[in-house]
C-alpha cells in the first residue's frame, strides 16, 4: 500500500485509534533500534513522578510568585 494511501486512511481514524498507532510505531521502532534490549520488563513495577499531593513545589512557587509581585510593586 502506498504511504499516500495509508495516510489518507490514517486521518480518518478515531483519536484514540491514532494514539494507538502512534504506540505500536513507537514500540516497532525500538524493537527495530535494539532488538536484544527491553527497555521494560514484563510485570515489572515503575515508580512514575506525579504533582499530585506535591504542596512543596507549590508552597515554592507560591514564595516565589508573592516575592516578584513584591519587587514590581515595591
Amino acid at each position: 500500500m502506498p504511504l499516500a494511501e495509508l495516510m489518507s486512511q490514517i486521518q480518518e481514524l478515531p483519536k484514540i485509534d491514532k494514539l494507538r498507532l502512534m504506540q505500536f510505531i513507537a514500540a516497532e521502532l525500538v524493537k527495530e533500534e535494539e532488538p536484544n534490549s527491553n527497555f521494560f520488563i514484563a510485570n515489572q513495577e515503575y515508580p512514575v513522578w506525579s504533582p499530585y499531593n506535591c504542596s512543596e513545589a507549590a508552597n515554592v512557587l507560591m514564595n516565589l510568585l508573592a516575592t516578584k509581585q513584591q519587587e514590581q510593586n515595591g
